[in-house]
């Protein structure tokens, strides 16, 4: 454990966590969460009450989804030319030109637009609505990685990420 440093993890960490589906019971992959929410919450990211848990920020970015097959895969491009409507540290909104059902598993990348280009990432379709007759979809989706979610208060501003 680290107070105020750098953690190195040793090759048997790596083993048991790092590389493997078991990262969430890591005693520094927990503690890096519990901080993220101290700071989202100290600046206003972590809405107290409501539905919503987290805060949304609009901000149109490009991104491509494809959609994951169940070893988190991209196998399939949906939409090449999808938009961000707003980011949140939970997930995200878009606006896509395919409908994606509920609970189908995508990986995205942001375009150039955004401050870490190319940055990919893998999240869970929560629902998908059609926007009125235009031949768009509203499409929210939730974060499955901690690191994205870093990267997302980077991208906000959110200082200690």
């Amino acid at each position: 454990m680290t107070k105020g440093g750098l953690y190195i993890p040793m090759p048997e960490h790596i083993d048991l966590f790092c590389s493997t589906p078991h990262y969430i019971k890591c005693h520094q992959y927990m503690r890096g969460c519990e901080l993220l929410q101290e700071t989202a919450k100290k600046y206003g990211f972590i809405v107290d009450g409501g539905r919503r848990r987290f805060r949304r920020v609009s901000e149109r970015i490009s991104l491509a989804v494809s959609l994951c097959d169940n070893d988190r895969r991209a196998i399939e491009l949906l939409d090449g030319q999808a938009m961000t409507l707003d980011l949140s540290l939970g997930g995200l909104r878009i606006e896509s030109h395919r409908e994606i059902p509920p609970n189908t598993l995508v990986a995205f990348e942001f375009g150039p637009d955004f401050s870490a280009p190319e940055l990919t990432g893998i999240g869970e379709v929560k629902w998908c609505e059609s926007k009125n007759g235009s031949g768009l979809f509203e499409t929210g989706v939730a974060f499955s990685d901690f690191s994205l979610t870093q990267a997302i208060g980077n991208h906000l501003g959110l200082p200690m990420m």
